[in-house]
């Protein structure tokens, strides 16, 4: 396993474009993955270790997650980031 203080928190890494990146949150390894579509508004999954947790999209302005389960959606204005927060408390 690798250690957790080597890699990078939320706020050091950005959204890919394509591909994964991949952050530390709570001592839990986190993945947020582009789903590599050619939709104007791109989406991503979000990963804990290896459960899908989240899907998360920008629409209309506003970033938005809807968690896997329990069922239940998170929105904010600004911040990718935010959403993440939100879906993983």
């Amino acid at each position: 396993m690798t250690n957790q203080d080597d890699q990078p928190s939320i706020d050091e890494v950005e959204l890919p474009e394509s591909g994964e990146a991949t952050f530390w949150r709570d001592g839990v390894q986190h993945t947020i993955r582009a789903d590599g579509s050619e939709d104007d508004e791109p989406t991503y999954t979000l990963h804990a270790e290896e459960a899908l947790i989240a899907h998360i999209s920008r629409r209309e302005g506003k970033w938005i997650g809807a968690t896997v389960e329990p069922s239940r959606q998170v929105v904010s204005d600004s911040d990718w980031r935010q959403v993440v927060i939100d879906v993983t408390d």
